[in-house]
């Protein structure tokens, strides 16, 4: 079989496959606007090549449990991306060693998580610092930030307020002489 042969039926569009006892799925596949990326089954005349229904979609087999992740929309994305920084910030505490997790930190130096039990004075602390001047602070609990309703009130402020016009530049007056 030729590389060119092989690369297109690797990159061919998967259509759903009936699971039968004999087949089996790939262990990982990953795809984009529904073209897998990894091995895939050559289609025959019984399956007909149908419009992409999905955006991009994550599948893998765990344990002999197939798990398959679907967006159709930018929404599902970001869901499903926030879904994965999550599992990435459990994934970081569980690979320290017991006594040094701390289960609050941040994922990659940037998205903040803290999955401690909440007490008030972090909930208030999040949600309510007017010493802070940022619009958004570390969660409370969970992943990502929360927004400081005490800066709202600056920051609207500052939106509404017209931008004042720069000086209208005026060049040096020379004297004439009569």
């Amino acid at each position: 079989m030729k590389i060119a042969d092989m690369a297109t039926t690797a990159l061919s569009r998967r259509q759903t496959p009936s699971l039968a006892w004999g087949k089996r799925r790939p262990n990982f596949q990953l795809s984009l606007l529904d073209t897998p990326i990894g091995l895939a089954r050559r289609r025959g005349a019984d399956h007909p090549a149908k419009r992409p229904d999905k955006l991009m979609s994550l599948e893998f087999e765990l344990a002999g449990l197939a798990v398959e992740f679907k967006a159709k929309s930018l929404a599902g994305i970001l869901a499903w991306l926030s879904l994965d920084v999550a599992l990435v910030a459990v994934l970081q505490e569980v690979m320290r060693p017991r006594q040094f997790r701390t289960w609050h930190g941040r994922v990659a130096g940037l998205i903040p998580y803290d999955f401690r039990k909440p007490t008030l004075r972090r909930i208030f602390n999040a949600v309510w610092a007017p010493d802070n001047q940022s619009l958004f602070t570390d969660t409370a609990l969970g992943v990502g930030w929360s927004l400081n309703l005490a800066q709202l009130p600056r920051v609207l402020r500052t939106a509404s307020r017209p931008t004042p016009a720069p000086p209208s530049y005026n060049g040096p007056k020379v004297a004439s002489k009569h």
